[in-house]
């Protein structure tokens, strides 16, 4: 139903559909953010995968042995998210940082570096305080 309401509004350039997927985009991801840092990363990346169409990662506290300096690591062969600790279940920057990871290894549409995970990653950090300003601008 909601693409028959989209494509209602196309302007037949696409541009309001462009418009529309941005927002969905800036939202969902923003959501994401709320989430992780209420404590709820597993449930982030379950909605972050159903919005992109992909399998969800799983999400370890404990980091494999060959990478005990980072915060966090993303192993593609098993689809799994490692964390250093706790603390870092609870940070947007880290854990979308390894989901991006995970996106790219499996939608290979998007391009794969660490300067791109950290873009996602900190604009998804952007687009929560943005619409929390303005959650925050209705009250």
């Amino acid at each position: 139903m909601h693409n028959d309401v989209v494509r209602e509004m196309s302007d037949g350039g696409g541009r309001i559909l462009d418009d529309i997927d941005f927002i969905q985009d800036k939202v969902v991801r923003a959501y994401a953010v709320y989430l992780i840092i209420k404590g709820e990363a597993e449930r982030a990346l379950d909605i972050l995968s159903r919005y992109y169409g992909i399998v969800v990662p799983k999400i370890k506290i404990g980091l494999p042995k060959r990478h005990s300096k980072a915060l966090g690591c993303y192993d593609q062969s098993r689809e799994t998210i490692y964390l250093r600790s706790s603390r870092e279940y609870r940070s947007p920057y880290i854990v979308l940082h390894e989901f991006y990871h995970h996106l790219r290894g499996t939608k290979l549409e998007y391009p794969g570096s660490e300067k791109h995970a950290d873009k996602y990653a900190l604009e998804s950090i952007r687009y929560f305080k943005e619409l929390a300003s303005l959650k925050n601008l209705s009250t």
